[in-house]
C-alpha cells in the first residue's frame, strides 16, 4: 500500500510480477480501503490473469559448452574453445557460437561479448532487410542502430535539426533471437512511425496495408518474446 497526501482517491495497480499495489489518500481508513478493493474484485482478477499470462519467462544462461542460444529463430549451441588469454569476441563457426575460455570465465565480459555479437549480427541482417521494407511502405529509410533497449523491441526517432534528413531506428539486440517474420513485424512497425507518430488508427491502417497479418504477428511476438534470453547469466 502506498499513501500520498497529494492523492484524492483510491487506485489499484497490478505490477508486472502480478502483485498488487493499493494507492491511498492520506487520512482514509482501512475500512474504506477494504471496501474499495472489494468493489473492484472482478477487475483485479481479470488484470492479474492478464499479467500472469504475459509475465516474462526469460531463462538464465550459463557460459558453458552446450548452452543453447537462438538467432533468427534457430538454435545454436555455445562452444567454449580456443587458447586461454587469446581474447576476442564471439563468433558463429560451423553452426556453433564460439567463445574463448577467458571470456567464459568472466561472466560480465562473456555476457557483453554475446550481446555485442547479437548487435553486430542483427545490424548486418537488418541492413539487407530495411530498404525493401521502407520502399514497400513508401517511407524514407532511416539510420539503423542495434543496442540494448531493455524490454522494448524497437524505437524510432524522427530527424533532428542539424543532424541530417534521416530519422533513427533502434532495434533491441534480444529481438534477433526471434524468427525472421517476427523481426520483420517490428521493422514494419517502427517504419510506420516514420509517417505516423503514436499508435492512432491511421498508424495501424498503414501497418495493415504493408503487413495484413500484423495482428497475428503481434500476438506471436507477445507470446514468444517473453520467453527470450534477456541477458541474465549465472
Amino acid at each position: 500500500m502506498r499513501t500520498s497526501t497529494r492523492r484524492k482517491r483510491f487506485a489499484l495497480t497490478v505490477e508486472t510480477d502480478a502483485t498488487l499495489t493499493l494507492h491511498t489518500p492520506a487520512g482514509r481508513s482501512a475500512a474504506d480501503a477494504e471496501q474499495f478493493v472489494r468493489a473492484h474484485r472482478d477487475w483485479l482478477l481479470t488484470k492479474r490473469r492478464e499479467r500472469e499470462r504475459t509475465r516474462p519467462l526469460s531463462p538464465v544462461k550459463q557460459l558453458a559448452d552446450g548452452e543453447v542460444f537462438r538467432y533468427l529463430g534457430r538454435t545454436y549451441r555455445l562452444a567454449v574453445a580456443g587458447e586461454e588469454g587469446a581474447g576476442g569476441g564471439v563468433r558463429l563457426i560451423a553452426g556453433r557460437l564460439v567463445m574463448g575460455p577467458d571470456l567464459a570465465a568472466d561472466l560480465q565480459a562473456g555476457r557483453a561479448a554475446l550481446i555485442d555479437w547479437y548487435c553486430r549480427a542483427g545490424r548486418n541482417w537488418t541492413g539487407h532487410r530495411l530498404q525493401p521494407w521502407a520502399a514497400r511502405m513508401g517511407v524514407t529509410e532511416p539510420e539503423l542502430n542495434v543496442r540494448d533497449l531493455g524490454d522494448r523491441w524497437g524505437s524510432y526517432r524522427p530527424p533532428q535539426a542539424g543532424v541530417g534528413a534521416k530519422g533513427l531506428m533502434s532495434l533491441g539486440w534480444s529481438l534477433f533471437q526471434l524468427p525472421m517474420h517476427l523481426i520483420d513485424y517490428v521493422i514494419a512497425h517502427e517504419l510506420a512511425h516514420v509517417k505516423v507518430s503514436g499508435h492512432r488508427e491511421d498508424f495501424w491502417r498503414l501497418l495493415r496495408i504493408a503487413l495484413p497479418e500484423y495482428e497475428e504477428r503481434r500476438a506471436d511476438l507477445d507470446e514468444l518474446g517473453r520467453r527470450l534470453w534477456m541477458g541474465d547469466i549465472r
